[in-house]
């Protein structure tokens, strides 16, 4: 019975990851075409250098738009992501690109304190957040824009795809953005009308975000872009999904990286909405499917006998899930998985669910270098280290 419970649940979460699919499918062909080109000022917050940023940066600066400008700045003064930023400027001359680093911190989300840097240097009221990682074709601005024909639309965010994996816990990471959060962001646009904004790329109104309390709205959490749009959402702003996907690039990301990244972003999204975490689980049929086939082969050598029943529609699960994921991937990539990426999505899907039980339990989040408790909205609270404040305290004395 309780092989045959988890059988039940695995199924029922099979056929509803089918349907998440096809909300892919629909969000992506529903693509307007066509409308206002407001003037745009791209922001890219920068931190490090790798071997992909040149062209992702340069794929933001190649755009068919009539008038936009990139401006790229880094935290750090000695940031290399700098120096490749100004390769970049020298590489398009055409382009009006300012270069910018340094200001003083805002607050303890490092990326908003880098953002707010980047406001201050952007001519345009529209300005489109792009993450450093993001790489597109020459009509993403325009399909961005194209939202904008509906004015009651003050925020539009964009379909993700994880491309350019070149090691395995990169991976897993691009296995997991082109399955499980790619359909569950389109199946909670087009379902609930359920915001679920990812901040790779957000495009707004600076005068929209100042009334609604600017910057200072989103400088101490970490989910500054979910929280983003839900502001936008409360404040009667539609907040729009594009159908024009845009790229990852995963590179070379080690998989302690990846485990670190989905256990914060877990905790990040338990403290924002907990009761659709709880049922996160019940999309990801692999752990109830493996669960059940190892109960019932438990059973079977137990008793004496099989329940072959069971452990033909466990297994006949699990290769649909396969192949499920790997069409989907060949409808965002143009190509589907190989065998052992195929096999892949089974792994990444029982390690991902570590992660979401940590996300219940962790109360501490490290970003960046900086240790943080976690709060309600994953509001950010500095931890200070007990030797650092003694040393404080003696120097003050």
């Amino acid at each position: 019975m309780v092989a045959l419970a988890l059988l039940t649940v695995g199924i029922a979460s099979l056929l509803f990851s089918f349907v998440t699919q096809i909300c892919v499918r629909v969000i992506t062909t529903k693509r307007k075409r066509g409308g206002p080109t407001p003037p745009i000022s791209v922001l890219k917050p920068l931190k490090g250098a790798d071997d992909d940023l040149f062209e992702n940066l340069s794929s933001l600066a190649a755009q068919d738009y009539p008038e936009f400008e990139l401006v790229l700045g880094a935290e750090d003064a000695m940031d290399p992501a700098l120096g490749v930023a100004r390769r970049v400027a020298r590489a398009f001359p055409h382009v009006r690109i300012t270069v910018v680093a340094g200001g003083d911190p805002i607050g303890h989300n490092p990326k908003v304190n880098n953002l707010a840097q980047l406001f201050d240097a952007a001519r345009h009221d529209w300005v489109l957040v792009s993450d450093a990682d993001v790489r597109a074709g020459s009509e993403y601005l325009r399909a961005m824009a194209a939202e904008t024909r509906d004015p009651s639309v003050g925020l539009i965010s964009s379909v993700i795809v994880g491309i350019g994996e070149r090691s395995f816990g990169a991976t897993l990471d691009t296995l997991h953005m082109n399955g499980f959060i790619v359909s569950s962001v389109c199946a909670a646009d087009l379902l609930v009308d359920h915001p679920c904004v990812v901040g790779k790329s957000m495009l707004f109104r600076r005068s929209d975000l100042a009334r609604l309390g600017g910057l200072d709205l989103v400088k101490d959490v970490l989910a500054e872009d979910y929280l983003l749009g839900r502001a936008f959402h409360r404040a009667g702003l539609k907040v729009a999904l594009s159908g024009y996907a845009i790229s990852a690039v995963a590179g070379a990301r080690r998989f302690g990286a990846f485990f670190s990244r989905h256990v914060r972003w877990s905790q990040m999204r338990r403290h924002i909405a907990r009761y659709h975490y709880i049922g996160e689980p019940l999309l990801l049929p692999t752990p109830w499917l493996v669960a059940a086939l190892l109960v019932s082969l438990y059973a079977g050598r137990a008793s004496g006998k099989l329940e072959l029943g069971i452990d033909a529609a466990a297994l006949g699960s699990l290769v649909a899930r396969c192949i499920s994921e790997s069409l989907l991937a060949k409808y965002l990539r143009g190509r589907a998985l190989d065998v052992v990426d195929a096999f892949l999505v089974l792994v990444k899907d029982l390690i991902v669910t570590v992660p979401w039980v940590l996300g219940w339990f962790k109360t501490t989040v490290e970003w960046r270098g900086n240790l943080f408790r976690i709060g309600a909205d994953s509001f950010l609270t500095p931890v200070v280290d007990t030797a650092e404040t003694a040393d404080a305290i003696r120097n003050q004395v």
